[in-house]
């Protein structure tokens, strides 16, 4: 995992060094924004297609989901 404070103008060197990959799926969601490289081929069908999801990170990020909401409703 990479962390780091950017200026606005160095957001895209830095996100080219990052991504290896020619697509992304870019997601806004109440402020926080989430960039997954695409890679072909990932078998999955519909609304999953070109997204190289393993189970385990699908349920990673649910869980990383669930407790931002449990953060946001102050549980």
């Amino acid at each position: 995992m990479t962390n780091a404070v950017l200026d606005r103008e160095s957001l895209p060197q830095a996100i080219l060094r990052i991504v290896n990959t020619d697509k992304v799926h870019f997601q806004e969601k109440n402020g926080e924004i989430r960039i997954t490289p695409l890679r072909e081929g990932s078998g999955l069908l519909g609304l999953g297609a070109g997204l190289n999801f393993s189970t385990e990170r699908f349920n990673e990020m649910k869980r990383e989901d669930k407790s931002k909401e449990k953060e946001q409703l102050g549980e």
